[in-house]
This record gives structure tokens, C-alpha cells and sequence, in this order.
């Protein structure tokens, strides 16, 4: 019994040290807060940085929209050009691609198959 009471004062001496620790820590945070204050910057200045972020991405997009459809004017064009006048070419470089598109997938199938 007498080992019990001492391990009894033993936990209220671990709790009254942890207790202690605890708020030796929350005084030096507070000293830390004190001396360091928080900075939040202006709420103008993120406004500003989301404006630059918007104009930059618009900036982007016509670009690239732009890009996109010269090079589909071009090809398209080119496309069209065969087609009235060089039929003949237009029709084989169809088949070719039609053909090389079924063989890509069809090699591609049996690699798959090959390997389960």
C-alpha cells in the first residue's frame, strides 16, 4: 500500500512539473508574440498580384488562340488546296493516314496482348 501512495505522489509531481512546463511555454510565446509582431500584408497588395496574375493568363490565352488558329488556317488551307486541286494526292495521303492509324492500333493490340 505504501508503494501505491508513492506512485500516486510521483503522478501529481509529473503533473505539477508538466503544468509548470506548460506554462513556461505559453510565457515564452507570448514574449516571442510581443517582440515579433505578425505582418499581414495590405489587402491592395494581393488585389494587385490576382490583376497582374489576370492580365498575364488573358496575355497568354490570346496569344496561344492566336497561335492555334493560324496554324489551323495554314493547315487547313493546304488540305483544301490538295483537295481541288490535287485530288488524287489528297486521296492517297487520306488512305496512308487512315492505314497507318489502323496499324499503330493494331501493333499497339497485340503488344497488350503479348504482355497479359
Amino acid at each position: 500500500m505504501n508503494e501505491r501512495k508513492n506512485g500516486m505522489d510521483n503522478n501529481y509531481a509529473d503533473d505539477a512539473s508538466f503544468l509548470e512546463t506548460i506554462k513556461e511555454i505559453e510565457n515564452s510565446l507570448e514574449s516571442v508574440e510581443q517582440h515579433a509582431p505578425v505582418y499581414t500584408p495590405n489587402l491592395e497588395w494581393f488585389e494587385n498580384i490576382v490583376i497582374e496574375k489576370k492580365q498575364q493568363l488573358r496575355k497568354k490565352l490570346i496569344f496561344d488562340v492566336s497561335i492555334f488558329s493560324i496554324v489551323a488556317l495554314l493547315v487547313l488551307s493546304a488540305v483544301l488546296f490538295m483537295l481541288y486541286n490535287i485530288p488524287v494526292v489528297f486521296f492517297a495521303l487520306q488512305g496512308l493516314f487512315s492505314i497507318s492509324i489502323i496499324g499503330y492500333y493494331s501493333l499497339r493490340f497485340i503488344k497488350q496482348v503479348k504482355e497479359t
